[in-house]
C-alpha cells in the first residue's frame, strides 16, 4: 500500500518529467486560466507521466481526506457537483461570463434572469471544482474548465444527457431495476420501466424518440433527444480520453491504400470524417438510419463530398456491401447484449473476404489493449504484452472504463468486456475470426481492435 511520502515522491517526479518536456518544447504549462491549453501533449513520455501523476494525486487526496471523512463527503458532495454543473448549463451561465474579463453577480443575475443570492451559492460550490472563481470581492470570472464549456456547445449535450436523462431515468433506479428483474440482458428491464404495464416497456432508443415540443440543434418535436444525444457522442469523441483522432494511432489508414471503409452505425459521418483527414485514399460508405440521410449529408464538407456516400441500413439484416477493405464500427457492440452482438457481427461475416477483409472496431477493452508506443502488434490475439499506463486496479483510465461499463449496464443492459471476451464474443460469430491487433492510444480509454476471417 502507497503511503502519503511515496505517492508525493511520485507526483513530484511525474510532474518534473511532464514540465520537463512542455519546457523542451516551448510550450505553457496547464493552469485554470481560461486560455489555457486544454490538454497535455499526445507525446507517450508525457501520457504515461500524465496518468501516474493522476492515479499518485488522487490517492494522495484519498489519503489526506481520510477514510473517517470519504465516505461522508462523497456521498454528500458528488450529486451537488452534477447538479451544479446542470444548473449551471441550464440557466446559460457558461455562455453569461465574458471569456476575458470578470463580471458582477448582480449583472450576471440580471444576464441569466436569476435571483443574485441563488446564483452565488451555485457557483460557490462550482468554484471548488475550478468551474469559474472570483478574482476579486462580488465578480466572478471563467477558469479553464468552465471557459471550455463555454467555447463548446457540444459540451451542453454531454452534461444534459447524462443529468437530464440518464441519472434520473436509469442510475438513481438501478438497485430497484436489479432488485426486480436481476442479472437480465433486455433493455427495457430498467429504471424508466419500473411503472410500465406488462408488454410496455421501452428502450433508451424508444424514449428517445418521444413525442415533445422542445427544440435541440435545430431539431423540433420528435427526434429532438436523438440529435442530442448525438452531439453528447460527438462532444466525447472530439477530445479527451475517447477522442476519434486516436484512430489514427490505433491502425495505419494509410498503408490500407485505395480503399473503401464501410462505417457501420456511422451516424452523419464525423468519426470517419476523421479519419479521411489523413487518409486521402480512402473512400466511405456511411450505414445508419434512414432518418440520419439529410443530417449526413449537410455534415459533409463540399470538398469531401465525392468520397463519401450514405447507405440506410439496419445492422440486424446483413450487411449489403459486399468485399469492402474494411468494415467500420466504433462503440457500437457494446450497447447489446452477447446475443444480439454476436447476430450483428454474423451479418457482417458473409460480406467479409476470407484473409482479406478486416472488421475494426473501437471499444473499450476492460483489462486494456497493447500501448501504441511499443513496437510490433503481431502478439494481441490471446493476451497484452504489457499493461497500459491508466489501466491499474485504480488508474484513471480503468476509472472512466468502470463508469462507461455501469453506464451500459444500467442504461441498456449491456456490458463492456474484456479482451478474452471480445475474443470469445467473436468467435462465437465465426469461429474463423482471429484478433489481429488490439492497439490502445495512450491516454485513451477504447481500444482499436483488427479481425480478419482466416481460414
Amino acid at each position: 500500500m502507497a503511503s502519503l511520502s511515496a505517492l508525493s515522491s511520485t507526483v513530484s517526479v511525474r510532474v518534473h518529467e511532464i514540465t520537463k518536456y512542455l519546457d523542451n518544447h516551448g510550450l505553457p504549462p496547464p493552469s485554470f486560466d481560461a486560455d489555457s491549453p486544454s490538454t497535455l501533449p499526445a507525446d507517450p513520455v508525457v501520457q504515461r507521466a500524465r496518468l501516474d501523476l493522476i492515479e499518485a494525486a488522487s490517492a494522495l487526496t484519498n489519503l489526506a481526506i481520510g477514510s473517517a471523512d470519504l465516505t461522508r463527503w462523497q456521498v454528500l458532495e458528488s450529486k451537488y457537483d452534477d447538479m451544479v454543473l446542470y444548473f449551471l448549463a441550464r440557466f446559460k451561465v457558461f455562455d453569461a461570463v465574458p471569456l476575458h474579463e470578470p463580471i458582477s453577480y448582480s449583472d450576471l443575475a440580471r444576464k441569466v434572469d436569476l435571483v443574485e443570492p441563488r446564483l452565488r451559492r451555485i457557483l460557490q460550490h462550482a468554484f471548488t471544482n475550478h468551474y469559474f472563481y472570483s478574482p476579486k470581492p462580488d465578480f466572478v470570472g471563467h477558469t479553464s474548465n468552465s471557459a471550455l464549456v463555454a467555447n463548446d456547445p457540444l459540451a451542453y449535450a454531454w452534461i444534459f444527457h447524462n443529468v437530464d436523462e440518464v441519472e434520473p431515468w436509469y442510475s438513481t433506479k438501478a438497485v430497484e431495476a436489479f432488485t426486480r428483474w436481476g442479472d437480465t440482458t433486455d433493455p427495457r428491464k430498467t429504471g424508466p420501466n419500473l411503472a410500465a404495464k406488462r408488454g410496455e416497456g421501452k428502450t433508451l432508443f424508444d424514449l428517445l424518440e418521444t413525442e415533445e415540443e422542445v427544440e435541440w440543434g435545430g431539431v423540433n418535436g420528435k427526434g429532438w433527444r436523438v440529435k442530442r444525444v448525438g452531439d453528447s457522442d460527438k462532444f466525447m469523441a472530439s477530445g479527451g480520453a475517447l477522442k476519434a483522432s486516436d484512430l489514427h494511432q490505433g491502425l495505419d489508414w494509410g498503408a490500407l491504400g485505395k480503399a473503401t471503409v464501410v462505417d457501420i452505425c456511422g451516424s452523419i459521418g464525423n468519426v470517419s470524417l476523421e479519419i479521411a483527414s489523413r487518409n486521402p485514399k480512402l473512400s466511405f460508405i456511411v450505414q445508419d438510419k434512414a432518418n440520419l440521410e439529410e443530417q449526413f449529408h449537410n455534415n459533409i464538407p463540399t470538398h469531401e463530398k465525392s468520397r463519401f456516400s450514405f447507405q440506410p441500413h439496419d445492422i440486424f439484416t446483413p450487411e449489403p456491401v459486399k468485399g469492402a477493405d474494411v468494415y467500420f464500427m466504433r462503440a457500437t457492440l457494446h450497447k447489446f447484449s452477447d446475443k444480439l452482438a454476436v447476430a450483428i457481427i454474423k451479418n457482417i461475416v458473409p460480406a467479409m473476404q476470407t484473409n482479406k477483409s478486416r472488421l475494426v472496431t473501437m471499444d473499450v477493452v476492460m483489462d486494456g489493449g497493447d500501448p501504441t508506443d511499443q513496437a510490433g502488434n503481431e502478439d494481441a490475439i490471446d493476451k497484452a504484452r504489457g499493461q497500459s499506463p491508466g489501466m491499474g486496479q485504480t488508474g484513471a483510465i480503468t476509472r472512466l472504463n468502470t463508469s462507461i461499463d455501469l453506464q451500459m449496464m444500467v442504461v441498456l443492459n449491456a456490458k463492456e468486456r474484456t479482451r478474452e471476451e471480445w475474443t470469445r464474443l467473436f468467435k462465437e460469430a465465426d469461429q474463423r475470426f482471429a484478433l489481429t491487433a488490439c492497439r490502445q492510444p495512450l491516454g485513451n480509454s477504447a481500444c482499436v481492435l483488427q479481425w480478419m476471417l482466416k481460414e
